[in-house]
């Protein structure tokens, strides 16, 4: 006698959310690394223009708002 069962939940997800999960996962890693950069960038100005703090202030604010464009970019999109 063969019944109809419900099927089981097999743990894994559609095909889908595994590329959703990467393209959040790196617009993450991307918007750390580019702040970053941006920021040692300005340390390297200010070591060798002397503009202490300035480099770093300035090119990391300018490196949030070029992470964050490309963030809410991506995400939007």
């Amino acid at each position: 006698m063969a019944e109809d069962s419900p099927q089981r939940p097999s743990g894994r997800e559609p095909d889908g959310s595994n590329q959703d999960l990467w393209k959040y996962l790196t617009a993450g890693t991307q918007l750390a690394v580019t702040v970053g950069l941006f920021a040692a960038l300005g340390w390297w100005v200010d070591q060798k223009m002397g503009w202490s703090p300035w480099g770093v202030l300035c090119l990391g604010t300018l490196g949030i708002a070029a992470g964050m464009y490309h963030f809410v970019k991506g995400a939007l999109h």
